[in-house]
């Protein structure tokens, strides 16, 4: 028979056992907390930030506006958090994928043989392609136009002498790089032929300036002037057009895995012609974008021959 004080040892006992068993539970809740928490962590730190740059060939408000829109679709498809970088110049967007502050770009066509002698480890990942708008075929090419206004009097390129011309920027293919060669080759030296040559940097500059009447002929893409006469009607002539042109390239700087390239290629070789970006490209900038196609370096060699002669 128990005594009075065994009862009292064995109660203390099954007392501190029942505060031992809540402490344990108490306890295991909270490690399964904490490892939640750890999960919970390292899956957000699993979704890299990658920042994907380019440099304002057009208005920067409006590239920012269409490169948001491409942002959201390689979210949805990696899951990784993509940052727009709009740069100043080519030379920034340059330096940023040679110390890593960008992760990929945009760059066009004349630039991308520039970055690949500059920074030859930069990876390429695919080419950007239109619906051509007189074809309707979806072709990884361009061509640049010298265009003057159909009341201007001007009917031939041998017929401006004397007068104002533009070219956009001296990093622009078909604004300044390919115009510029197909003058030489006809036997013109702008800065003698004309009367004034000016730099007005962006594409859209370039019909502005013939329909105020501050220029008489200009140099621009194919795609901006579709985009000009959509806009202001049958008003212009085109006096000369350039070979057809590579389009522009997305790269990858060197500390990219082969892996995420590839993923990143065929995310965006997959993106349908008729995407919220493509229409945004359309609406937005003019241009008749119709998604991206796998190429290789080796597609841009015509450039490189094209501004060798």
């Amino acid at each position: 028979m128990l005594s009075s004080l065994d009862t009292t040892c064995i109660g203390a006992i099954l007392l501190n056992a029942k505060i031992s068993l809540k402490n344990m539970v108490i306890f295991m809740y909270l490690r399964l907390f904490l490892v939640l928490c750890v999960l919970a962590s390292t899956s957000c730190a699993l979704a890299d930030t990658v920042k994907f740059g380019i440099f304002p060939s057009n208005d920067p408000a409006k590239l920012q506006q269409v490169m948001e829109v491409l942002a959201t679709y390689l979210h949805e498809k990696t899951g990784d958090h993509i940052e727009i970088v709009v740069t100043r110049d080519y030379e920034e967007l340059l330096h940023r994928l040679e110390d890593g502050s960008l992760d990929l770009a945009w760059i066009n066509t004349l630039n991308y043989i520039r970055a690949k002698t500059d920074l030859p480890t930069i990876q390429y990942v695919t080419t950007y392609v239109e619906k051509n708008e007189e074809t309707g075929v979806t072709l990884p090419f361009y061509q640049s136009y010298i265009v003057t206004l159909n009341n201007s009097g001007i009917k031939k390129i041998d017929e401006a002498r004397n007068k104002r011309f533009a070219y956009t920027d001296p990093d622009s293919t078909s604004g300044y790089a390919y115009p510029h060669m197909l003058l030489h080759k006809m036997g013109i030296a702008p800065s003698k032929y004309f009367k004034k040559v000016f730099f007005l940097k962006k594409h859209d500059r370039v019909v502005q300036a013939l329909l105020a009447g501050s220029i008489d002929l200009g140099a621009m893409s194919d795609g901006t002037y579709f985009t000009a006469t959509r806009k202001n009607g049958e008003r212009f002539t085109i006096l000369a057009k350039s070979d057809p042109i590579p389009l522009d390239a997305i790269v990858a700087n060197s500390k990219l895995s082969q892996e995420q390239v590839l993923t990143y290629r065929k995310v965006l070789v997959e993106m349908p012609e008729d995407h919220a970006f493509c229409k945004a490209m359309r609406a937005i900038l003019g241009w008749s974008a119709a998604g991206f196609a796998t190429r290789d370096d080796a597609f841009y060699n015509s450039v490189r021959e094209a501004l060798q002669q």
